[in-house]
């Protein structure tokens, strides 16, 4: 994976301006999110034949002495007010973690989407020329570390997108002589599988881009449900219902991914709704 440092040595120094201060490097999000970089090679390298990109902001934020989910919920709402005015393609989540490897040093996750990069270049833009004070409430409420990430979706249903529900993300590495084309097919065919016996469920895959670092694994699998229940009741299809045998056999050969990690989940911002 090629790395153009001086390039994200720039971007930092200009992300600096939303107030969302880079100085906290948190233990895990289902890896490091760390120093602004550029991830070229691996986009290029599959072409993605058949795949469209969003583009995400992830960020692992704690609160600053003395803040809590009160003044985050009056940052929000002023952010909301800026987002109608400047930025009409922007949706965002926070995330609080459940189960989790390691949330010891992470209050909360911000997960933001853009229907693609010229929507986040646009929003930047407009927040960079005029951010309303906004930014200094970000200053002021928490410290986040930030990574962009190219998103394309493996199943979305047509009840989505959710407001509230839970949210694993979960590490994976592609097989020897495997594209990522190939896992996003081998996720596909799963996914059918599971959905003929009834599994309610969105997934995605999340690329590394900027702010990743050198990241020890290839991509995040990431999957959601509106509720604990629809989650158990994959679980129950999954362990007790022969759903394993089925992601095995359209997975096996492709990619290894590891044990995820489970948030909850809550939209503050819809784009659609502006």
């Amino acid at each position: 994976m090629v790395y153009l440092e001086e390039a994200g040595r720039q971007e930092a120094d200009a992300l600096l301006v939303k107030g969302k201060i880079m100085k906290t490097t948190f233990g895990s999000f289902c890896g490091t999110l760390a120093a602004i970089t550029l991830a070229a090679q691996p986009v290029a390298a599959d072409h993605h034949e058949g795949m469209q990109f969003a583009a995400n902001e992830l960020m692992l934020c704690a609160y600053k002495d003395g803040k809590d989910r009160d003044d985050l919920m009056d940052l929000t709402k002023a952010f909301n007010k800026w987002l109608k005015k400047n930025d009409a393609n922007y949706t965002y989540y926070l995330l609080s973690p459940h189960y989790h490897e390691d949330a010891s040093e992470m209050d909360f996750a911000w997960v933001g989407t853009w229907p693609d990069g010229a929507g986040m270049g646009a929003g930047y833009d407009a927040w960079m020329s005029d951010d309303d004070d906004v930014g200094q409430m970000f200053d002021d409420v928490m410290d986040c570390s930030m990574a962009m990430s190219p998103v394309t979706p493996v199943h979305t249903p047509d009840d989505g997108p959710w407001e509230r529900g839970v949210v694993w993300f979960q590490r994976c590495e592609r097989e020897d002589g495997a594209s990522l084309s190939d896992a996003v097919m081998a996720h596909k065919k799963a996914s059918m599988a599971m959905a003929e016996m009834g599994e309610t469920s969105a997934s995605w895959v999340f690329l590394p881009g900027l702010g990743f670092g050198d990241p020890d694994f290839d991509y995040y699998h990431v999957q959601a449900w509106p509720n604990y229940t629809e989650l158990g009741k994959g679980f129950d299809n999954y362990f007790n219902k022969g759903g394993w045998k089925a992601v095995s056999e359209a997975e096996g050969g492709v990619m290894e991914c590891h044990s995820p990690n489970l948030y909850t989940f809550r939209m503050m911002h819809s784009a659609a709704n502006d």
